[in-house]
């Protein structure tokens, strides 16, 4: 879907899905898309394998009508930005894309 062909996705309720959620910023944007398309933040879900709890709390304070679904939040973040324990970079370990080094 190109979102802005779309004209009446405020209709709709949304659902964004993210992977892992570290610090949030990813989802924050794109729920801030969302929001500027004139979609109600009470319509918009954020659905993820695997939050950072700095990341649900981030999230949860700046849009408290998003609903938010994981199946784990972790303790806290590295300072490479990776979930601890975490997964790893999902996107690098999915496509294949991650360093060997």
């Amino acid at each position: 879907m190109i979102l802005n062909s779309f004209d009446h996705i405020k209709d709709y309720r949304i659902m964004v899905m993210d992977a892992t959620v570290a610090t949030g910023a990813a989802a924050m944007m794109a729920i801030r898309v969302l929001l500027d398309h004139d979609v109600p933040e009470e319509n918009i879900m954020l659905c993820s394998l695997l939050m950072a709890e700095s990341g649900v709390h981030s999230i949860a304070y700046a849009f408290p009508k998003v609903v938010i679904i994981t199946t784990e939040v972790d303790a806290e973040v590295n300072e490479s930005f990776y979930i601890v324990p975490g997964i790893g970079n999902f996107g690098d370990r999915f496509f294949g894309t991650e360093s060997l080094s």
